[in-house]
Protein backbone atom coordinates (compact mmCIF):
# COMPACT_ATOMS: atom_id res chain seq x y z
CA UNK A 1 0.00 0.00 0.00
CA UNK A 2 2.69 2.99 1.19
CA UNK A 3 6.05 2.45 -0.03
CA UNK A 4 8.86 2.38 1.64
CA UNK A 5 12.59 3.27 0.56
CA UNK A 6 15.34 0.68 1.49
CA UNK A 7 18.28 2.02 3.67
CA UNK A 8 21.46 2.67 1.89
CA UNK A 9 25.23 3.11 3.06
CA UNK A 10 24.90 6.72 3.84
CA UNK A 11 22.05 6.52 5.65
CA UNK A 12 23.51 3.21 8.02
CA UNK A 13 26.85 5.98 8.38
CA UNK A 14 23.93 8.67 9.50
CA UNK A 15 22.37 6.32 11.88
CA UNK A 16 25.95 5.57 13.51
CA UNK A 17 26.61 9.06 13.79
CA UNK A 18 23.06 9.56 15.72
CA UNK A 19 24.54 6.55 17.89
CA UNK A 20 27.59 8.74 18.70
CA UNK A 21 26.57 11.71 19.25
CA UNK A 22 23.82 9.62 21.47
CA UNK A 23 26.58 7.80 23.43
CA UNK A 24 28.08 11.12 24.44
CA UNK A 25 24.88 12.02 26.29
CA UNK A 26 24.23 8.72 27.96
CA UNK A 27 25.76 10.11 31.67
CA UNK A 28 24.57 13.05 31.62
CA UNK A 29 23.01 14.29 34.97
CA UNK A 30 19.59 14.28 35.63
CA UNK A 31 17.69 17.69 36.23
CA UNK A 32 15.04 18.17 38.93
CA UNK A 33 12.27 17.12 36.04
CA UNK A 34 14.19 13.90 35.08
CA UNK A 35 14.75 13.17 38.84
CA UNK A 36 10.95 13.35 39.40
CA UNK A 37 9.84 11.21 36.79
CA UNK A 38 12.09 8.69 37.63
CA UNK A 39 10.96 8.91 41.07
CA UNK A 40 7.11 8.63 39.89
CA UNK A 41 8.25 5.32 37.72
CA UNK A 42 10.32 3.94 40.56
CA UNK A 43 7.45 4.26 42.56
CA UNK A 44 5.21 2.51 39.73
CA UNK A 45 7.81 -0.31 39.87
CA UNK A 46 7.34 -0.81 43.79
CA UNK A 47 3.67 -1.65 43.22
CA UNK A 48 2.59 2.16 43.68
CA UNK A 49 -0.84 3.62 41.64
CA UNK A 50 0.17 6.42 39.81
CA UNK A 51 -2.44 9.83 40.65
CA UNK A 52 -3.57 7.25 43.76
CA UNK A 53 -0.33 6.67 45.26
CA UNK A 54 1.96 9.00 43.57
CA UNK A 55 0.06 12.51 42.46
CA UNK A 56 1.22 14.87 39.69
CA UNK A 57 -0.63 17.05 37.35
CA UNK A 58 1.53 15.70 34.10
CA UNK A 59 -0.37 13.23 32.06
CA UNK A 60 0.73 9.64 32.32
CA UNK A 61 3.15 9.13 29.60
CA UNK A 62 6.29 10.38 30.38
CA UNK A 63 6.20 8.51 33.44
CA UNK A 64 5.10 5.20 31.72
CA UNK A 65 8.24 6.27 29.56
CA UNK A 66 10.39 6.12 32.71
CA UNK A 67 8.98 3.09 33.93
CA UNK A 68 9.93 1.52 30.56
CA UNK A 69 13.41 2.61 30.61
CA UNK A 70 13.89 1.94 34.07
CA UNK A 71 12.77 -1.60 33.87
CA UNK A 72 14.75 -2.47 31.05
CA UNK A 73 17.91 -0.40 31.91
CA UNK A 74 17.66 0.34 35.57
CA UNK A 75 16.31 3.66 37.38
CA UNK A 76 19.51 5.78 36.70
CA UNK A 77 20.77 8.42 34.15
CA UNK A 78 22.50 5.73 32.16
CA UNK A 79 19.63 3.29 31.78
CA UNK A 80 17.11 6.38 31.22
CA UNK A 81 19.19 7.76 28.50
CA UNK A 82 20.30 4.36 27.10
CA UNK A 83 16.23 3.88 26.35
CA UNK A 84 16.18 7.38 24.76
CA UNK A 85 18.99 6.88 22.79
CA UNK A 86 17.04 3.32 21.42
CA UNK A 87 13.71 5.89 20.91
CA UNK A 88 15.73 8.36 18.43
CA UNK A 89 17.76 6.13 16.91
CA UNK A 90 14.39 4.40 15.63
CA UNK A 91 12.80 7.66 15.32
CA UNK A 92 15.98 8.24 12.75
CA UNK A 93 15.77 5.27 10.83
CA UNK A 94 11.79 5.75 10.36
CA UNK A 95 12.40 9.35 9.19
CA UNK A 96 15.16 7.65 6.60
CA UNK A 97 12.50 5.33 5.15
CA UNK A 98 9.54 7.41 4.82
CA UNK A 99 10.88 11.05 3.49
CA UNK A 100 13.01 10.01 0.50
CA UNK A 101 10.37 11.14 -2.16
CA UNK A 102 10.20 14.39 -0.49
CA UNK A 103 13.80 15.13 -1.42
CA UNK A 104 15.48 15.71 -4.50
CA UNK A 105 18.72 14.25 -3.52
CA UNK A 106 19.27 11.39 -1.91
CA UNK A 107 22.36 12.51 0.03
CA UNK A 108 20.54 15.26 1.43
CA UNK A 109 17.94 13.26 2.03
CA UNK A 110 19.97 11.16 4.36
CA UNK A 111 21.20 13.91 6.52
CA UNK A 112 17.32 14.28 7.94
CA UNK A 113 18.14 12.72 10.82
CA UNK A 114 21.41 14.69 11.81
CA UNK A 115 19.25 17.84 11.43
CA UNK A 116 16.48 16.85 13.65
CA UNK A 117 17.76 13.71 15.74
CA UNK A 118 21.50 14.78 16.11
CA UNK A 119 20.76 19.01 16.50
CA UNK A 120 18.24 17.80 19.30
CA UNK A 121 20.95 16.28 21.22
CA UNK A 122 23.91 18.85 20.16
CA UNK A 123 21.79 21.64 21.74
CA UNK A 124 20.16 19.65 24.74
CA UNK A 125 21.68 20.04 28.16
CA UNK A 126 20.64 18.29 31.50
CA UNK A 127 17.30 20.14 31.57
CA UNK A 128 15.92 19.48 27.93
CA UNK A 129 16.69 15.33 27.87
CA UNK A 130 13.56 13.39 28.05
CA UNK A 131 11.49 15.98 27.94
CA UNK A 132 7.81 15.70 27.04
CA UNK A 133 8.41 17.90 24.07
CA UNK A 134 11.69 15.71 23.40
CA UNK A 135 9.82 12.71 23.29
CA UNK A 136 6.51 13.59 21.43
CA UNK A 137 7.89 14.84 17.96
CA UNK A 138 8.17 11.01 17.04
CA UNK A 139 4.83 10.05 17.25
CA UNK A 140 3.72 13.52 15.95
CA UNK A 141 5.61 12.91 12.93
CA UNK A 142 4.25 9.09 12.30
CA UNK A 143 0.03 11.21 12.91
CA UNK A 144 1.72 13.77 10.37
CA UNK A 145 3.20 11.49 7.87
CA UNK A 146 -0.02 9.08 8.05
CA UNK A 147 -2.19 11.85 7.39
CA UNK A 148 -0.59 12.97 4.45
CA UNK A 149 -0.21 9.95 2.92
CA UNK A 150 -4.03 9.20 3.31
CA UNK A 151 -4.64 11.87 0.82
CA UNK A 152 -3.22 9.45 -2.09
CA UNK A 153 -5.72 7.09 -1.21
CA UNK A 154 -9.97 6.59 -1.00
CA UNK A 155 -11.49 3.62 0.69
CA UNK A 156 -10.31 1.17 3.17
CA UNK A 157 -6.93 1.96 2.40
CA UNK A 158 -7.36 6.04 3.66
CA UNK A 159 -10.12 4.52 6.56
CA UNK A 160 -6.63 2.49 7.85
CA UNK A 161 -3.83 5.24 7.59
CA UNK A 162 -6.49 7.35 9.62
CA UNK A 163 -7.09 4.75 11.85
CA UNK A 164 -3.35 4.37 13.12
CA UNK A 165 -3.18 7.70 12.86
CA UNK A 166 -5.72 8.29 15.20
CA UNK A 167 -4.63 5.61 17.56
CA UNK A 168 -0.91 7.18 17.62
CA UNK A 169 -2.57 10.50 18.11
CA UNK A 170 -4.61 8.99 21.48
CA UNK A 171 -1.11 7.98 22.82
CA UNK A 172 0.45 11.83 21.77
CA UNK A 173 -2.56 12.72 24.31
CA UNK A 174 -1.50 10.69 26.77
CA UNK A 175 1.60 12.83 27.48
CA UNK A 176 0.32 15.63 27.01
CA UNK A 177 -3.20 16.86 25.97
CA UNK A 178 -2.73 20.12 25.06
CA UNK A 179 -0.90 18.57 22.00
CA UNK A 180 -4.40 17.68 20.47
CA UNK A 181 -4.43 21.35 18.57
CA UNK A 182 -1.66 20.13 16.50
CA UNK A 183 -3.23 17.06 15.91
CA UNK A 184 -6.45 18.85 14.96
CA UNK A 185 -4.47 20.71 12.46
CA UNK A 186 -2.67 18.08 10.65
CA UNK A 187 -6.42 16.10 10.51
CA UNK A 188 -8.03 19.32 9.83
CA UNK A 189 -5.82 19.85 6.88
CA UNK A 190 -6.91 16.63 5.23
CA UNK A 191 -10.60 17.53 5.65
CA UNK A 192 -10.23 20.93 3.76
CA UNK A 193 -7.97 19.30 0.81
CA UNK A 194 -10.23 16.69 0.30
CA UNK A 195 -13.77 19.30 0.28
CA UNK A 196 -11.77 22.30 -1.44
CA UNK A 197 -9.63 20.91 -3.89
CA UNK A 198 -10.65 17.39 -4.43
CA UNK A 199 -14.19 18.83 -4.06
CA UNK A 200 -15.82 15.39 -2.33
CA UNK A 201 -19.12 15.51 -0.61
CA UNK A 202 -19.03 17.78 3.37
CA UNK A 203 -20.83 15.15 4.75
CA UNK A 204 -19.15 11.97 3.30
CA UNK A 205 -15.86 13.40 3.18
CA UNK A 206 -16.43 14.37 7.49
CA UNK A 207 -17.81 10.62 8.33
CA UNK A 208 -15.11 8.90 5.84
CA UNK A 209 -11.95 10.95 7.74
CA UNK A 210 -13.31 11.94 11.26
CA UNK A 211 -14.79 8.18 11.75
CA UNK A 212 -11.65 6.09 11.58
CA UNK A 213 -9.43 9.12 13.65
CA UNK A 214 -12.06 8.78 16.32
CA UNK A 215 -11.81 5.56 16.29
CA UNK A 216 -8.18 5.32 16.75
CA UNK A 217 -7.72 7.97 19.18
CA UNK A 218 -10.25 6.73 21.37
CA UNK A 219 -8.91 3.15 21.84
CA UNK A 220 -5.55 3.83 24.04
CA UNK A 221 -7.54 7.11 25.91
CA UNK A 222 -10.21 3.90 26.63
CA UNK A 223 -7.30 1.22 27.56
CA UNK A 224 -5.83 4.17 30.35
CA UNK A 225 -9.45 5.26 31.52
CA UNK A 226 -10.44 1.46 32.11
CA UNK A 227 -7.17 0.69 33.56
CA UNK A 228 -8.09 3.11 36.49
CA UNK A 229 -12.14 2.42 36.78
CA UNK A 230 -10.50 -1.12 37.54
CA UNK A 231 -8.67 0.45 40.67
CA UNK A 232 -11.34 2.40 41.71
CA UNK A 233 -9.12 5.29 41.12
CA UNK A 234 -10.69 7.29 37.53
CA UNK A 235 -12.09 10.00 39.87
CA UNK A 236 -9.14 11.18 41.05
CA UNK A 237 -7.60 10.80 37.20
CA UNK A 238 -10.36 12.94 35.97
CA UNK A 239 -10.27 15.81 39.32
CA UNK A 240 -6.22 15.63 37.88
CA UNK A 241 -6.88 16.13 34.26
CA UNK A 242 -9.98 18.13 34.03
CA UNK A 243 -10.61 20.06 37.75
CA UNK A 244 -7.13 21.24 38.46
CA UNK A 245 -5.42 22.52 35.83
CA UNK A 246 -8.02 25.55 34.97
CA UNK A 247 -7.58 26.30 38.90
CA UNK A 248 -4.44 26.33 39.07
CA UNK A 249 -3.60 28.72 36.59
CA UNK A 250 -6.38 30.58 38.60
CA UNK A 251 -4.26 30.17 41.81
CA UNK A 252 -0.93 31.10 40.19
CA UNK A 253 0.31 34.17 39.03
CA UNK A 254 -0.84 34.44 35.52
CA UNK A 255 1.38 37.57 34.29
CA UNK A 256 3.85 36.89 31.55
CA UNK A 257 7.32 35.76 32.65
CA UNK A 258 9.63 38.36 31.06
CA UNK A 259 12.78 36.59 31.82
CA UNK A 260 11.78 33.43 31.12
CA UNK A 261 10.08 34.39 27.79
CA UNK A 262 13.54 36.22 26.59
CA UNK A 263 15.49 33.57 27.89
CA UNK A 264 13.62 30.42 26.26
CA UNK A 265 13.47 33.09 22.68
CA UNK A 266 17.41 33.38 22.93
CA UNK A 267 18.09 29.79 23.69
CA UNK A 268 16.03 28.66 20.98
CA UNK A 269 17.30 31.57 18.15
CA UNK A 270 21.01 30.81 19.26
CA UNK A 271 20.68 27.16 19.10
CA UNK A 272 18.02 26.88 16.05
CA UNK A 273 19.04 29.95 13.69
CA UNK A 274 20.96 27.94 10.83
CA UNK A 275 17.92 25.73 10.74
CA UNK A 276 15.60 28.43 10.48
CA UNK A 277 17.09 30.18 7.64
CA UNK A 278 17.08 27.03 5.90
CA UNK A 279 13.80 26.43 6.59
CA UNK A 280 12.34 30.06 5.35
CA UNK A 281 13.85 29.08 1.75
CA UNK A 282 12.01 25.58 2.13
CA UNK A 283 8.75 27.17 3.01
CA UNK A 284 9.32 29.90 0.17
CA UNK A 285 9.90 27.64 -2.59
CA UNK A 286 8.59 24.35 -1.90
CA UNK A 287 4.98 26.09 -0.13
CA UNK A 288 4.48 28.89 -1.63
CA UNK A 289 6.04 27.85 -5.42
CA UNK A 290 5.13 24.37 -5.64
CA UNK A 291 2.45 24.15 -3.07
CA UNK A 292 3.82 21.02 -1.49
CA UNK A 293 0.98 19.22 1.10
CA UNK A 294 3.94 17.71 3.02
CA UNK A 295 5.44 21.51 3.33
CA UNK A 296 2.30 23.01 4.71
CA UNK A 297 1.71 19.91 7.32
CA UNK A 298 5.12 20.93 9.01
CA UNK A 299 4.62 24.48 8.67
CA UNK A 300 1.16 23.89 9.98
CA UNK A 301 3.10 21.97 12.88
CA UNK A 302 5.48 24.78 13.63
CA UNK A 303 2.74 27.50 13.32
CA UNK A 304 0.44 25.66 16.24
CA UNK A 305 3.40 24.23 18.19
CA UNK A 306 4.50 28.35 18.59
CA UNK A 307 1.04 28.56 20.03
CA UNK A 308 1.27 25.59 22.40
CA UNK A 309 4.32 26.78 23.91
CA UNK A 310 2.68 30.72 24.07
CA UNK A 311 -0.22 29.21 25.96
CA UNK A 312 2.15 27.89 28.62
CA UNK A 313 3.16 31.65 29.03
CA UNK A 314 3.21 31.43 32.92
CA UNK A 315 5.77 29.11 32.08
CA UNK A 316 7.78 29.90 29.00
CA UNK A 317 10.91 27.21 29.57
CA UNK A 318 13.30 26.39 26.96
CA UNK A 319 12.62 22.90 26.55
CA UNK A 320 9.25 23.58 25.28
CA UNK A 321 10.63 24.76 22.12
CA UNK A 322 11.57 20.96 21.05
CA UNK A 323 8.37 20.72 20.41
CA UNK A 324 9.79 22.53 17.39
CA UNK A 325 12.61 20.48 16.47
CA UNK A 326 11.65 17.93 14.27
CA UNK A 327 9.45 20.27 11.66
CA UNK A 328 11.92 22.82 11.47
CA UNK A 329 14.89 19.86 10.97
CA UNK A 330 13.18 18.18 8.43
CA UNK A 331 12.27 21.54 6.50
CA UNK A 332 15.93 22.93 7.49
CA UNK A 333 16.86 19.70 5.13
CA UNK A 334 14.42 20.75 2.38
CA UNK A 335 15.94 23.81 1.72
CA UNK A 336 19.35 22.78 1.51
CA UNK A 337 17.95 20.29 -0.74
CA UNK A 338 16.89 23.10 -3.04
CA UNK A 339 19.76 24.91 -2.28
CA UNK A 340 22.09 21.92 -3.53
CA UNK A 341 21.46 22.58 -7.03
CA UNK A 342 22.96 26.41 -7.51
CA UNK A 343 25.46 24.84 -5.21
CA UNK A 344 27.01 22.54 -7.38
CA UNK A 345 26.82 24.72 -10.11
CA UNK A 346 29.40 27.23 -8.55
CA UNK A 347 32.92 27.08 -10.18
CA UNK A 348 34.43 26.60 -7.06
CA UNK A 349 33.13 24.77 -3.62
CA UNK A 350 34.77 27.16 -1.44
CA UNK A 351 31.59 29.13 -1.35
CA UNK A 352 29.47 26.31 -0.08
CA UNK A 353 32.10 25.06 2.35
CA UNK A 354 32.21 28.36 3.61
CA UNK A 355 28.70 28.68 3.67
CA UNK A 356 27.93 25.33 5.68
CA UNK A 357 30.78 26.62 8.10
CA UNK A 358 29.14 29.68 9.08
CA UNK A 359 25.79 28.18 9.31
CA UNK A 360 27.14 25.08 11.37
CA UNK A 361 29.54 25.88 13.68
CA UNK A 362 27.77 26.90 16.57
CA UNK A 363 26.43 23.11 16.80
CA UNK A 364 29.59 21.40 15.97
CA UNK A 365 31.52 24.26 18.65
CA UNK A 366 28.94 22.59 20.92
CA UNK A 367 29.14 18.96 20.22
CA UNK A 368 33.35 19.44 20.19
CA UNK A 369 32.73 20.79 24.00
CA UNK A 370 30.27 18.47 24.79
CA UNK A 371 33.03 15.64 23.83
CA UNK A 372 36.14 17.18 24.86
CA UNK A 373 34.70 17.20 28.54
CA UNK A 374 33.82 13.40 27.88
CA UNK A 375 37.43 12.55 27.04
CA UNK A 376 39.01 14.72 29.96
CA UNK A 377 37.10 12.65 32.33
CA UNK A 378 37.66 9.51 30.97
CA UNK A 379 34.83 8.81 28.80
CA UNK A 380 32.59 8.77 32.33
CA UNK A 381 33.47 4.59 32.25
CA UNK A 382 33.55 4.72 36.09
CA UNK A 383 30.98 5.73 39.09
CA UNK A 384 33.85 8.55 39.91
CA UNK A 385 34.43 9.89 36.51
CA UNK A 386 30.82 9.70 35.44
CA UNK A 387 30.12 11.62 38.86
CA UNK A 388 32.87 14.33 38.44
CA UNK A 389 31.69 14.52 34.42
CA UNK A 390 28.10 15.00 35.35
CA UNK A 391 29.00 17.86 37.99
CA UNK A 392 30.26 19.85 35.15
CA UNK A 393 27.56 19.77 33.21
CA UNK A 394 25.29 20.60 36.72
CA UNK A 395 27.31 21.86 39.00
CA UNK A 396 24.37 21.29 41.72
CA UNK A 397 24.77 17.78 40.99
CA UNK A 398 27.58 17.62 44.20
CA UNK A 399 25.88 19.39 46.38
CA UNK A 400 22.84 17.14 46.03
CA UNK A 401 24.71 14.28 46.50
CA UNK A 402 26.22 15.54 49.47
CA UNK A 403 22.95 16.37 51.27
CA UNK A 404 21.88 12.87 49.84
CA UNK A 405 24.89 11.52 51.85
CA UNK A 406 23.90 12.58 55.58
CA UNK A 407 21.02 10.64 55.53
CA UNK A 408 22.75 7.50 53.80
CA UNK A 409 25.65 7.19 56.73
CA UNK A 410 25.16 3.87 58.82
CA UNK A 411 23.22 4.43 61.46
CA UNK A 412 20.91 6.46 59.76
CA UNK A 413 16.87 6.04 60.45
CA UNK A 414 15.63 4.15 57.70
CA UNK A 415 12.11 4.60 55.57
CA UNK A 416 10.85 7.12 52.86
CA UNK A 417 11.29 10.54 53.10
CA UNK A 418 9.93 14.11 52.02
CA UNK A 419 11.88 16.72 50.44
CA UNK A 420 10.38 20.16 49.77
CA UNK A 421 13.10 20.76 46.42
CA UNK A 422 14.61 19.08 44.09
CA UNK A 423 13.83 15.12 43.97
CA UNK A 424 17.74 14.62 42.92
CA UNK A 425 17.58 13.91 46.47
CA UNK A 426 15.47 10.75 46.50
CA UNK A 427 17.74 9.36 43.80
CA UNK A 428 21.21 9.61 45.57
CA UNK A 429 19.73 8.80 48.69
CA UNK A 430 18.08 5.62 47.13
CA UNK A 431 14.85 6.41 49.18
CA UNK A 432 11.46 7.33 48.04
CA UNK A 433 8.50 9.80 48.87
CA UNK A 434 6.89 9.54 51.89
CA UNK A 435 3.20 10.97 50.75
CA UNK A 436 1.51 10.89 47.90
CA UNK A 437 1.76 14.47 47.18
CA UNK A 438 4.93 15.78 45.51
CA UNK A 439 7.16 18.73 47.21
CA UNK A 440 8.46 19.45 43.48
CA UNK A 441 6.79 22.44 42.21
CA UNK A 442 4.95 23.53 45.39
CA UNK A 443 4.46 26.78 43.78
CA UNK A 444 1.41 25.27 41.80
CA UNK A 445 -0.60 23.97 45.00
CA UNK A 446 -4.22 24.52 45.27
CA UNK A 447 -5.40 25.97 48.76
CA UNK A 448 -6.76 22.65 49.96
CA UNK A 449 -3.94 20.40 49.19
CA UNK A 450 -1.52 22.13 51.53
CA UNK A 451 -3.63 20.85 54.76
CA UNK A 452 -4.10 17.22 52.49
CA UNK A 453 -0.07 17.70 52.82
CA UNK A 454 0.15 17.66 56.42
CA UNK A 455 -2.15 14.91 56.73
CA UNK A 456 0.29 12.96 54.77
CA UNK A 457 3.02 13.45 56.49
CA UNK A 458 1.52 13.08 59.92
CA UNK A 459 0.29 9.43 58.83
CA UNK A 460 3.19 8.84 57.45
CA UNK A 461 5.97 10.03 59.56
CA UNK A 462 8.86 10.82 57.61
CA UNK A 463 12.25 10.01 59.43
CA UNK A 464 13.59 12.85 57.55
CA UNK A 465 12.70 15.61 55.84
CA UNK A 466 14.72 18.40 53.83
CA UNK A 467 12.74 22.00 52.81
CA UNK A 468 15.02 23.86 50.29
CA UNK A 469 14.98 27.67 50.87
CA UNK A 470 12.96 28.41 47.97
CA UNK A 471 9.73 26.06 48.59
CA UNK A 472 10.19 27.29 52.54
CA UNK A 473 9.12 30.78 51.07
CA UNK A 474 6.26 29.36 49.20
CA UNK A 475 5.59 26.74 52.13
CA UNK A 476 5.64 29.95 54.71
CA UNK A 477 3.41 32.17 52.09
CA UNK A 478 0.61 29.71 51.60
CA UNK A 479 0.64 27.53 54.16
CA UNK A 480 2.67 28.71 57.31
CA UNK A 481 1.21 25.10 59.33
CA UNK A 482 3.33 23.18 57.93
CA UNK A 483 6.13 24.57 59.38
CA UNK A 484 4.70 24.78 62.99
CA UNK A 485 3.66 21.32 62.41
CA UNK A 486 7.21 20.56 61.94
CA UNK A 487 9.15 22.38 64.49
CA UNK A 488 6.85 20.80 66.79
CA UNK A 489 7.87 16.81 65.38
CA UNK A 490 10.95 17.51 64.25
CA UNK A 491 14.14 18.73 65.22
CA UNK A 492 16.78 20.57 63.28
CA UNK A 493 19.69 18.22 61.88
CA UNK A 494 21.70 20.35 59.53
CA UNK A 495 21.04 23.71 57.96
CA UNK A 496 23.17 25.12 54.94
CA UNK A 497 22.91 26.92 51.88
CA UNK A 498 21.44 24.35 49.91
CA UNK A 499 18.64 24.21 52.48
CA UNK A 500 17.32 22.36 55.91
CA UNK A 501 17.50 18.61 57.09
CA UNK A 502 14.51 17.70 59.70
CA UNK A 503 14.58 14.94 61.67
CA UNK A 504 11.69 13.30 63.91
CA UNK A 505 11.79 13.54 67.28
Amino acid sequence: MIRIAKLTKIDFLVVIVIVMIGLVHLPFPFDGDQAFFRLGALEMQQGKVLYRDFWDIKQPGIFYFYFLAGNLFGFNEIGIHVFELIYMVLFSIILLLTLKSYFQHQIIASLVPLLTVGVYYIVSGAWHLTQVEALIGFPLFLCLWLTFNSFKYEGKQRFFLLLISGFIGGIVLLFKFVFLLILLSFWLTILMYSILIKRHGIQQTIIDICLPICIGIIFPLLVFASYFVWLNSFSIVYQTFFIDPPRIIANTNSALDKIDLISGIKWFLQNFYPLVLLAIVAVYLSLYKFKNILTLLLVIWCIFGLGIIGIQYTALWEYHYLLLFVPIGILATKGLDILWDSLKQLSSSLPTILLIFLLFFPLSSTLTKKSITLVNNNFALTEDTRFKYQTVLRKKYASLRSEANLISQPGSLPGEIYVAGDPSIYYFSGRTQATILRGWALEYFLPEQWPTLLEQLDSSKPPYIFIDYKPQAIIKESFPKMLEFIGQRYSILRQNNNGIWYIIK
